[in-house]
């Protein structure tokens, strides 16, 4: 099958319909993680597979980056890299929630990460149930979901400790650089209580960071009308 003119493969993982998309010319030995919405603004996929790296997803039965949920994801790119014959230091791409997936992901697995893309991310948990300031129709979307993937009610948010702005020092200890991409006017996920904290604890802290801000950009669309600076910023940290 095909994936947007690239040779897709898929294969059963953890019971699961996993996804393998190969560039279009030679490998070159490197793993590109989408963690979620692998159909959505693919002009960085392409771009990342024209350069030889190969593209790999799994679904997930959430989009909140539980741990059951982060170390099966572990486990489905060292069989990827196994697979193949591949790098297991992977390059990870997340968007929106994604976002979250991949930097829990790098907290977690900092040996199977080599950079993150961080596109529009959430890093929050409490943010997307209503703790700061998002609309109420949109919490009324995320929150359902976040109760039922951790178990929580109201009162246990106040407590809540497992969102990646709780696990930035991780990323900095471990040397994770980052590209973070955002629109300033984005009322889906809010920049000043989930991407804004990452930009703040890297540039108090050294890490390896580039931040590219879209002026008047909502949540979507994610990317770049021409994604070659975050395509530079990934291949020259792996």
């Amino acid at each position: 099958m095909l994936w947007f003119g690239f040779e897709c493969e898929t294969f059963e993982f953890a019971g699961r319909e996993a996804f393998i998309v190969h560039p279009s010319g030679t490998p070159c030995g490197k793993l590109l993680l989408k963690t979620e919405y692998m159909d959505a603004f693919p002009a960085f996929d392409a771009a990342m597979l024209e350069k030889g790296y190969t593209l790999i997803h799994i679904p997930h039965k959430n989009r909140w980056a539980t741990d059951d949920e982060t170390h099966l994801m572990a486990d489905f790119v060292r069989r990827c890299a196994q697979k193949l014959g591949m790098d297991a230091r992977c390059a990870l791409e997340g968007l929106s929630c994604g976002g979250l997936q991949a930097a829990r992901f790098a907290a977690l697995y900092p040996e199977l990460t080599a950079v993150l893309y961080l596109d529009a991310p959430v890093l929050s948990i409490p943010s997307m149930a209503g703790t700061g300031v998002l609309r109420q129709d949109m919490v009324d979307i995320f929150w359902p979901e976040i109760a039922a993937a951790y178990g929580l009610d109201r009162a246990a948010l106040a407590d809540f400790r497992r969102s990646p702005v709780d696990e930035l020092p991780l990323l900095t200890e471990n040397r994770i650089p980052v590209v973070l991409v955002y629109g300033d006017a984005d009322t889906t996920v809010i920049w000043e209580e989930n991407g804004k904290i990452l930009e703040e604890h890297y540039k108090k802290n050294g890490g390896e960071l580039c931040v590219i801000a879209k002026p008047g950009c909502d949540h979507h669309p994610h990317g770049l009308e021409d994604p070659a600076p975050i395509v530079a910023f990934v291949q020259a940290h792996c």
